[in-house]
């Protein structure tokens, strides 16, 4: 009796193959497959006769291997994945149990392999960890209403379901179709797996969810594999279903009960352990309010972090670390007493055009890209986002969440990573702020709840109305309507609070700063210019400047106004050389160039400031060259690497100069991509001697020769009161106007901040809502805890 072997060769790497699967083609005499398979296995058909076929001809290549054997020949039938799981052993089995088949002398050995689902699955983590279905989406196999059948009975009982043969270029709606029956089952939240070619050459891995899985694509080289509603992702990104068994006790393992906070979107757990600040706009509050519930729980001994998923920012801080992050999330972090750290804030995107943005990742930049791009990495920037806020909430007890921009942008809710998919992420509670001061508050509240859908407005527990100024009763017939018209209760009225001026993050609060005076005359106060650059950032830079009581400083968008200036800034940017072609096209270039008073160029503007700007690399996708202001012999070359680091230096003796009387030693932080060579006649301003922990001995920006000029890569400097106090009062003598003493550091804010809002809003239901207990909510000490 001769042999026909049906092979499992597993998913195509000869690494998979098992070592009875290697031994039954070294039996063969034969081997019969799909040419594509074969070429998987090449290094094991030397001297075979080898007959191949096509798609679709699989019934022609089963009796051609069946009548080689029954010729007396030793035959090997190739199958991809295992030979028994849509493979060919149970066709070969058919064909030879036909009445009248002439092939009962030969014996069918079936050879297991790896097959496709397992292949998958070990790519994605462990998805299959419970009960699951396999079911194939193609008519050709299984009639499509039978198909409908099997999916919606896997749905109800919550299996795992993993989808051959999900789509093809004739065949597209049953992955759709199959995706709609799953999320009326188990919502949209659920996550999925798509595999292609796995554990082969060309592997290809995406993790998404149920609702956005069609965003990606999906072929008949794909293997598609759906959760159940257990399944999660772990911290490093991949899929697990837990098992129906624990090896632990709920008691034994604290971390299960912070898991089960992790609920899908609608769902908010009893003890959330986070609570999400979500705007009807933006501008409204949250971040200012976010940092104030961190103190009010610092104060009551709960330790608590903030996060942001994604940030759109145009100022920045730097971590410990060297990682970027919104700056916002950096001050939120001093309210709770804690190092800021790049999984509060793990994407962030630095528009450098009207329509890309700089894109960085867990404090390390990716790319530049545009609209469409990022859209389409989004799945994979949420992951990070996932595992940033795992590893949050396993180090503090509670997380504040800060939203991003409106939650009622409807035409960017299928992208959306930063607001209520968030909350969804995270279980977590929304308290929506509402800004009465820009006007229309209620129709603020009602028109964002209006527009949610059902799941999301779920998660709104509450509203906080922001910025009043006034008696806060005229309110009450519009708070009671808004409750009744939409069953969520306002947790209080919130006077203006100037208390805290966090950073802002966007343009929006840029475009209220002032940018021109009410009349040219400068009188007794000191007038600073700062260069609103079409691409300006981290002008937060300027915040301690505007806090001095003799300064006013306008953000000049117009060349007549520099030379009524004392002090012409030029602030960082995102994009050096297409700002500089912009101020050069206003005529504002010319003006700074006129201008005789001081100047100084902080990051971008520092290299502005010198007398060519290079980009040989295309770092910022513009020209390769472009002519600085000349205002001193500096030459600055694009970079792909960033530097980010907090910095400490000292100050050269040119940049004490600028500054006479001043502590050499400063402080500040680096953000920029470029490396800057001084020429004749200029020195450094500083040396910096330690980035991000670390001693370096490295020379820091440049002073002009009559020390009128000078630019730092160090943001942050005017933040140094010593520093700042010395060269104000430098151009304050210069125009006859009295010295100011050194300021007093302020204490901090933060719990002024707390106060505030403990005054004004209903405390105790809030912290109902975020499930913190009684007993904690009556403390105000400060120290560790849990809630």
């Amino acid at each position: 009796m001769s042999q026909l072997f049906v092979v499992g060769i597993g998913p195509g790497g000869l690494n998979h193959m098992t070592f009875e699967a290697r031994e039954a083609i070294e039996k063969a005499d034969v081997v019969v497959g799909y040419r594509t398979y074969l070429e998987f296995i090449e290094p094991l058909l030397v001297n075979k006769t080898l007959f191949s076929s096509g798609m679709m001809r699989e019934v022609e290549r089963c009796s051609q291997a069946l009548a080689i054997a029954a010729s007396g020949k030793t035959v090997a039938l190739i199958s991809s994945g295992d030979a028994g799981i849509y493979g060919m052993a149970g066709l070969a089995m058919e064909l030879a149990d036909e009445p009248d088949a002439p092939f009962e002398n030969v014996e069918i050995v079936v050879v297991p392999g790896v097959s496709a689902v397992q292949a998958a699955a070990s790519v994605l983590g462990a998805p299959l960890m419970h009960d699951f279905a396999v079911i194939s989406l193609s008519d050709l196999l299984t009639p499509l209403p039978k198909i409908r059948k099997r999916l919606k009975a896997a749905a109800s009982a919550d299996f795992v379901v993993a989808l051959y043969n999900p789509r093809s270029k004739g065949r597209v709606t049953q992955i759709e179709e199959a995706r709609d029956i799953l999320i009326a089952a188990r919502g949209p939240q659920v996550p999925v797996g798509i595999v292609r070619n796995a554990c082969r050459d060309g592997e290809e891995c995406i993790i998404t969810t149920l609702g956005e899985m069609l965003q990606h694509p999906i072929d008949m080289f794909s293997l598609v594999i759906i959760g159940n509603s257990s399944t999660r992702l772990c911290r490093d990104g991949r899929i697990v279903t837990p098992r129906g068994y624990a090896t632990r006790g709920d008691d034994q393992n604290p971390n299960r009960k912070k898991r089960a906070a992790v609920a899908s979107l609608g769902e908010v757990s009893e003890d959330p352990h986070a609570v999400m600040f979500c705007g009807t706009g933006s501008d409204v509050g949250k971040s200012v309010l976010a940092a104030g519930f961190c103190r009010i729980l610092k104060r009551r001994g709960i330790s608590v972090a903030p996060f942001k998923s994604q940030n759109m920012a145009l100022n920045s801080a730097v971590t410990p670390e060297g990682g970027e992050i919104g700056r916002a999330q950096g001050v939120q972090a001093e309210a709770c007493g804690i190092a800021p750290h790049t999984d509060m804030n793990p994407i962030l995107l630095k528009p450098n055009s009207d329509t890309g943005s700089q894109v960085i990742v867990q404090g390390k930049v990716v790319r530049n890209m545009g609209v469409k791009e990022y859209n389409a990495y989004k799945p994979k920037a949420f992951l990070k986002a996932r595992e940033s806020f795992a590893r949050l909430r396993d180090r503090y007890s509670f997380i504040v969440i800060e939203g991003a921009g409106s939650i009622a942008e409807i035409n960017l809710r299928d992208h959306d990573i930063a607001n209520l998919k968030v909350a969804g992420m995270a279980g977590a509670p929304v308290i929506l702020i509402a800004d009465i001061d820009r006007g229309g508050v209620f129709a603020q509240i009602v028109g964002t709840l209006e527009l949610l859908q059902p799941e999301e407005k779920a998660l709104v527990k509450g509203v906080i109305i922001n910025k009043f100024r006034g008696d806060a009763s005229l309110l009450a017939s519009g708070i009671k309507y808004v409750e009744e018209r939409t069953g969520v209760p306002v947790l209080g009225v919130l006077p203006w609070y100037k208390g805290l001026a966090l950073p802002e993050e966007d343009s929006v609060a840029l475009q209220k700063k002032e940018t021109a005076p009410q009349t040219t005359e400068r009188g007794d106060k000191l007038r600073i210019g700062v260069l609103r650059l079409p691409r300006i950032s981290n002008y937060t830079d300027f915040a301690a400047l505007e806090a001095e009581p003799d300064v006013e400083l306008y953000y000049v968008r117009s060349p007549w106004l520099v030379e009524t200036m004392d002090l012409l800034i030029l602030p960082g940017t995102k994009a050096t050389l297409a700002d500089l072609e912009s101020i050069r096209d206003e005529g504002i270039a010319e003006a700074v160039t006129r201008f005789r008073g001081p100047v100084v160029g902080i990051c971008g503007g520092y290299q502005m400031l010198g007398k060519t700007v290079l980009d040989p690399e295309r770092v910022e996708s513009g020209p390769e060259r472009v002519d600085g202001l000349g205002l001193f012999d500096v030459v600055t070359t694009m970079l792909k690497e960033k530097q980010t680091h907090q910095a400490e230096a000292k100050l050269s003796a040119a940049g004490a100069s600028v500054a006479p009387g001043c502590d050499a030693a400063v402080t500040g932080y680096e953000i920029h991509m470029g490396e800057s060579v001084l020429g004749q006649g200029v020195t450094p301003f500083a040396r910096i001697t330690s980035r991000s922990g670390e001693g370096v001995t490295v020379d820091d920006g440049a002073v002009s020769a009559d020390g009128r000029v000078f630019g730092t890569y160090l943001h942050g400097i005017f933040d140094n009161h010593g520093f700042r106090t010395a060269f104000l009062n430098r151009i304050r003598r210069a125009k006859g106007l009295p010295e100011q003493a050194e300021a007093v550091p302020m204490p901090d804010p933060f719990d002024a901040l707390a106060a505030h809002m403990e005054r004004h809003l209903d405390l105790e239901r809030i912290f109902r809502i975020c499930g913190i207990s009684p007993l904690r909510a009556m403390s105000s000490t400060a120290g560790d805890g849990t809630p």
